[in-house]
């Protein structure tokens, strides 16, 4: 049996950050709620159809007896190190602002790779390009690489067959593992939070201390066998000048003001298979 994991988690730190502009009737973390909820049920209505399990967590499990600014971010990691997902073979992490927007089994997606996903510099838009911003700006590249080979991990480009990108990095938002892949991580990974914490003491930006470079630098150290899929598995329908997006099977609406639109959007009744 094959498994979707998926969690929401807000605190204190959630509503540090501030309002989100697009929602000023709300907190943000009000906003990640309400958006989590809409993204749950839609994979939930998905688990059903491919005959999969469906775990949407609101309660900090794996992370609680830690602090930081990033500590919620590392709950992801709970599908390695928790036994009760030991049971399952697949497991999907797919993160709670997306939206499911297909019948087409991701499961099916993987081959023989221990870990599945997409690369961000494999996401192409109509409005940003790549979302690899550390090959098109060197203070954002040398801000990744000092944070990689500062947590002991190598700097490792992508390869053919996929575009060049000078630290291959996926968007950790879906990723599926291997019930080996698991276990394998269970006993290779570096401890996560040696690396937030390292980010916290050096005042490190958001972006770059949280669970994306950390599992990507891991999954490359380690030498896990990875593959990058098409980004109809993983895509933002605003990056779009046209409604190409809404024909995508995930749409992942990153960021809070895309957030606001994902509420929009299923008022409209956008989505294939979760209507208002």
């Amino acid at each position: 049996m094959n498994l979707i994991y998926q969690y929401m988690i807000t605190n204190e730190e959630t509503d540090k950050r501030g309002k989100v502009p697009q929602y000023p009737q709300g907190t943000r973390g009000e906003l990640y709620r309400r958006t989590a909820d809409l993204s749950a049920k839609s994979f939930q209505i998905y688990a059903d159809k491919i005959g999969c399990t469906h775990h949407y967590s609101t309660k900090q499990v794996y992370t609680k007896n830690f602090n930081g600014s990033t500590v919620l971010l590392f709950e992801c990691l709970r599908m390695i190190y928790d036994p009760m997902y030991d049971d399952f073979d697949k497991v999907a992490f797919i993160d709670s602002d997306i939206i499911c927007n297909t019948e087409e089994n991701v499961f099916d997606q993987c081959g023989d790779y221990e870990v599945t996903g997409v690369f961000e510099s494999e996401i192409r838009s109509d409005t940003e390009g790549g979302y690899n911003s550390w090959d098109y700006s060197d203070k954002i590249k040398q801000q990744l690489i000092t944070k990689l080979e500062r947590n002991g991990m190598p700097i490792v480009p992508t390869e053919p067959p996929y575009r060049p990108s000078c630290v291959l990095t996926f968007n950790t938002g879906m990723l599926v593992w291997t019930k080996e892949a698991r276990l394998k991580a269970r006993e290779v990974f570096d401890p996560w939070y040696s690396y937030m914490m390292d980010g916290d003491e050096h005042g490190d930006p958001f972006w770059i201390n949280n669970d994306q470079p950390f599992i990507s630098g891991q999954l490359t150290k380690h030498g896990f066998k990875i593959q990058s899929i098409d980004q109809t598995w993983n895509d933002t329908p605003t990056h779009y000048k046209d409604d190409r997006g809404y024909d995508q099977n995930f749409l992942h609406y990153t960021g809070g003001g895309n957030k606001v639109t994902m509420l929009e959007d299923y008022k409209k009744g956008k989505f294939k298979y979760l209507k208002p």
